[in-house]
């Protein structure tokens, strides 16, 4: 009889053991962090609320036509209305809305759209195409971000942006970027306005820069073109050499430019943005 409760005592010890074992294992990967939140801009992904068109998902934000379409160029946009923007509200905190420079709501002064076109053949790379990109990376939606063509950083020259919505600062972690098919088929053929950029010293570099209190206090460089090589399909960008930050704000400079303004389309995609939410500062 003490053999059986001395056996039983010690299966008793090694379960509490294995469940002490599991707990901690779950606390470390589920809770209370780390708080790995990925902005994916799918739709079975919205966690937004109600958005800038009165909808819940990230598809009715997708505007057609791709140029002058009604939600990108609003007819009768007056001071104070609601810009086109979005906020992933309940999943990584991000938000943008449309730079709004000129007041008229439009986003040919910069912004960051929703998009789900695809379109390879770069005889339709011109503005009339401005939101699609020339590969998918295998989800339904993305979004295009477009630049000021001056890139000079100054409260006078406003840039587009992505924050976070609740004000706090936290760790970016990575990205998907993609050429557009507008800017892809410039800077390879160029048109009236850019030149091709296929020669040695051409370039086309993206800068993110990490803010914090209206200050640059990180930056990393992307190459589009470098000397006459181009970036042509989905490239994850590691962002963890950025320190926490309260967004990021994004810029594009090349060789091809005229008055300080860059000549060629500043475009780009993004995707799959993932921060850490897990210490806000």
């Amino acid at each position: 009889m003490k053999k059986q409760i001395v056996f039983a005592f010690a299966v008793m010890l090694c379960g509490m053991a294995a469940l002490t074992s599991c707990s901690k294992e779950d606390n470390t990967v589920n809770y209370p962090y780390p708080k790995i939140k990925v902005l994916t801009f799918e739709d079975n992904d919205w966690k937004g609320g109600v958005n800038f068109v009165g909808k819940s998902d990230w598809s009715s934000l997708i505007d057609d036509p791709q140029y002058y379409g009604p939600l990108l160029y609003p007819s009768f946009y007056k001071e104070g209305d609601p810009l086109y923007g979005w906020y992933d509200k309940g999943n990584t905190k991000l938000a943008s809305e449309l730079v709004n420079a000129y007041g008229d709501g439009a986003y040919w002064s910069g912004g960051i759209a929703i998009s789900n076109y695809i379109d390879a053949d770069l005889t339709h790379g011109d503005y009339n195409h401005q939101l699609a990109v020339p590969a998918g990376n295998g989800s339904q939606n993305f979004a295009v971000v477009f630049c000021n063509s001056n890139p000079t950083i100054n409260p006078k020259n406003p840039q587009t942006t992505m924050e976070f919505g609740d004000g706090g600062a936290y760790q970016f972690k990575s990205m998907l970027i993609s050429p557009t098919t507008y800017q892809l088929n410039v800077s390879k053929n160029g048109n009236g306005y850019a030149k091709a950029l296929t020669k040695e010293g051409d370039y086309f570099t993206l800068s993110i820069h990490a803010m914090l209190k209206d200050a640059v206090v990180g930056t990393i460089d992307i190459d589009l073109v470098r000397d006459g090589k181009f970036l042509e399909g989905w490239q994850k960008i590691d962002l963890t050499s950025l320190p926490a930050c309260e967004g990021l704000m994004f810029t594009m400079d090349s060789n091809d430019a005229a008055w300080g303004y860059v000549n060629q389309p500043t475009y780009f995609a993004i995707d799959d943005v993932e921060v850490d939410l897990q210490n806000k500062k």
